[in-house]
């Protein structure tokens, strides 16, 4: 969004992507999840859950008010505690959403590159944080690490959007000093949604209401979540589990040692296996969020590697062997069935 690209690449809406780059920005024990629900249980069961990043189609105002355009109050940057920078450059929404979580949420640990930031920028106007942004090196090349290689356009030839495509847009829910507050760098200011006690029954209410403002075709949304490290939390409590089973064991020993109180020693027993089994079970989840950190991690590396060079042997083999014609022209009607399909479905 903007007039220009200012040099920041075009990264792609993934929970992987966003918690690589949070963490190459120097923050720990966050990770983002991507959301299928709204529903307050369901959010509350990955507490602590700093904010949420929204990603909609953007659509440009005509009249009144836009579809998708935010109910709520827009405050002037100096009325409220809120940090809030405006968009300067095209291409940095997804970076500028996640710091209008992290820079709002003083229980994170910002780490040097962005505890240097803020302490730098927090005094300036929005216009001027904005600008600060645009022109930091260090959290400009974390953003740009993710990069597409592209293979016929040089730097700075990509197409500017047309009015005929399809332009997306990343905006941030954050609570701050009991306000549940939007923050759209597209915007003057903050967001105000009002006071709230329970942020994240308010929120859902909030989106679900800005999503039933588009045609019901529209479905290209995305909603993420900024939340704790889940393995640390995870291990966290493991480790709870280990002491009290420990205590637990002493107990028992202590009992069985003095020969009195089976029924006691069968208590000690049963909770012993009741603790076991939850422990099991939460280690269990330690290793699925490291396999999914895993995968985090290779699927990053395919994002960022160059394949063009494997691609251009690849087809210059085909064309050698004098079967490139022959699969293109399959590929041509694969397509062409897909497309049709589609249409069928819609």
């Amino acid at each position: 969004m903007g007039s220009e690209n200012g040099n920041w690449c075009l990264i792609e809406s993934d929970p992987g992507v966003f918690t690589e780059l949070i963490h190459n920005m120097g923050v720990r024990d966050i990770q983002v999840e991507e959301l299928y629900s709204l529903d307050p249980e369901t959010l509350r069961s990955m507490e602590p859950i700093y904010g949420l990043i929204f990603l909609f189609k953007w659509q440009q105002q005509q009249r009144g008010k836009a579809a998708g355009e935010s109910s709520g109050t827009n405050v002037g940057e100096e009325t409220s505690n809120v940090y809030f920078a405006q968009q300067i450059i095209q291409n940095a929404c997804a970076t500028q959403a996640i710091l209008s979580v992290l820079l709002n949420r003083p229980e994170i640990e910002l780490g040097e590159i962005l505890g240097n930031f803020k302490s730098f920028s927090v005094d300036l106007p929005a216009d001027m944080r904005g600008l600060a942004l645009t022109n930091c090196d260090q959290i400009r090349d974390v953003h740009n690490s993710f990069v597409r290689p592209e293979s016929f356009l040089a730097d700075g030839a990509a197409r500017p959007a047309t009015e005929d495509d399809d332009v997306f847009h990343f905006v941030s829910y954050v609570p701050v000093d009991g306000r549940l507050y939007e923050l759209d760098g597209l915007k003057p200011g903050p967001i105000d949604h009002g006071p709230t006690g329970d942020w994240l029954e308010d929120v859902g209410r909030v989106i679900q209401k800005r999503m039933a403002e588009y045609s019901q075709e529209e479905i290209r949304f995305n909603l993420m979540a900024v939340i704790g490290d889940r393995r640390k939390m995870l291990n966290q409590r493991v480790s709870s589990i280990e002491a009290s089973i420990s205590k637990l064991l002493a107990r028992l020993e202590a009992l069985r040692l003095d020969d009195k109180d089976e029924e006691e020693m069968s208590k000690l027993e049963s909770q012993i296996g009741q603790l076991s089994v939850e422990r099991a079970d939460l280690e269990h989840l330690v290793q699925l969020e490291n396999g999914k950190f895993a995968r985090y991690k290779f699927d990053n590396s395919l994002r960022k590697h160059n394949f063009i060079p494997l691609v251009y042997q690849l087809v210059r083999a085909m064309a050698g062997k004098g079967v490139l014609e022959d699969a293109m022209a399959k590929a041509e009607e694969k397509a062409k069935a897909r497309r049709v399909h589609r249409q069928l479905q819609l």
